[in-house]
């Protein structure tokens, strides 16, 4: 799935609401068994409260300003933008953020992203917002721009993380916030990109074969940079989370391009509201 293509992109034009659109509405890049549906994480109102906020966004620019510095940290911005939804959309209330639970030793065993309440239902959700990559598009190959970082590592870390609330000491987190541990679910938000070689992700699990999808390259060679239409955008870490919209003096031409070792990289097309808009995502790999 070519994600950057939804109708949604043409709609939305400030920076921070196009990233959390992205975080409320993207496809999971894998399946944990777990997760937190679109519809329901949107609402009823979801989208009209979106284009609100897009016409109108001060109250976001000031609740991430309040959150700042990120420290180039994606995680940290993504939660953030989360937390801002689920403290002031109509169907949501935010209960706790990073809620730490301590072993009986008094030790850190961890920290539970949110608990919130969705149409009144109580939920411990994790989210997190990965771009992994590999020729083959085998999940169990897909690693990070940093190559420490890989698919499987996180899919299992993740499971861990799903069932922190459910220790002894984690429902005790939960009483204290007047919670019933029986009624709290644990779901995830898993946002990202799946890059590989071939023109779609593979039907091989935990994949999501409808996930968001990018092309992955090793060598530059690989790529037809043929048309001299098309202009790029090498992608700063914190503007992954959503496509691309950039002013024309900010695109790049193939030469910039090619000399890059690795990073993301969105290919741009120009629309009638006269900026780029990403059409396709790339991973080049350092190799």
């Amino acid at each position: 799935m070519n994600y950057s293509l939804d109708a949604l992109w043409w709609r939305l034009t400030d920076p921070d609401v196009r990233a959390l659109a992205s975080v409320l509405t993207a496809p999971a890049l894998w399946h944990s068994g777990a997760e937190l549906g679109v519809r329901e994480l949107l609402g009823d109102k979801g989208f009209r409260y979106l284009l609100d906020l897009d016409g109108n966004p001060e109250s976001l620019r000031q609740y991430l300003s309040a959150h700042h510095p990120f420290g180039n940290r994606l995680g940290w911005y993504a939660e953030s933008l989360l937390a801002f939804w689920l403290e002031t959309a109509p169907h949501t209330v935010l209960l706790a953020q990073n809620a730490v639970v301590q072993n009986e030793q008094g030790q850190t065993a961890g920290a539970a992203d949110f608990i919130a309440l969705v149409n009144g239902q109580p939920y411990h959700i994790e989210l997190t917002c990965k771009y992994y990559g590999s020729r083959s598009g085998r999940p169990s190959e897909m690693i990070g721009l940093n190559l420490h970082d890989s698919l499987p590592d996180k899919a299992a870390k993740l499971g861990q993380q799903t069932a922190l609330l459910q220790t002894e000491a984690g429902q005790g987190v939960l009483r204290g916030l007047g919670l019933q541990p029986q009624q709290v679910r644990a779901v995830t938000v898993v946002r990202g990109i799946a890059f590989s070689a071939a023109a779609q992700p593979v039907n091989q699990a935990p994949l999501n074969p409808y996930c968001w999808h990018g092309l992955y390259i090793e060598d530059w060679s690989e790529y037809d940079f043929s048309d001299g239409l098309k202009r790029y955008y090498a992608l700063p870490r914190m503007d992954f989370l959503a496509p691309a919209r950039i002013a024309e003096n900010a695109t790049q031409g193939a030469d910039d391009i090619r000399n890059l070792k690795s990073g993301l990289i969105a290919e741009l097309e120009r629309r009638p509201d006269g900026y780029w808009h990403e059409v396709k995502r790339l991973m080049k790999a350092s190799c």
